[in-house]
């Protein structure tokens, strides 16, 4: 199975089981969440299994260059990573994509 089929079905297997989640936490609480919230969430956390290894070489990269972890990197640390490891940037921002 091709690296795109696996991240459009982890990523609607995440998006359905965010929404499931999303639903029975409402009943159940009676607290309303924001619409989609889990269902997003769901989605992205799908499609980062499926591609966890081009994340954590990232991941491992960052941390080498800017000594921090990346959920912390600027906007311009980024632009300065994509441009030493353009590769990397590009599989990982496919990675994410949902």
């Amino acid at each position: 199975m091709s690296r795109l089929a696996k991240t459009a079905a982890f990523g609607g297997v995440g998006f359905l089981g965010g929404l499931l989640l999303e639903r029975g936490l409402e009943s159940v609480t009676g607290l309303d969440f924001v619409d989609g919230l889990f269902a997003v969430a769901g989605s992205v956390l799908g499609a980062m299994y499926v591609n966890r290894d081009m994340v954590e070489a990232a991941s491992t990269n960052m941390r080498a260059m800017f000594g921090k972890d990346p959920i912390y990197i600027t906007e311009g640390e980024w632009k300065q990573f994509k441009s030493k490891y353009p590769e990397t940037a590009k599989w990982l921002e496919k990675a994410l994509e949902v």
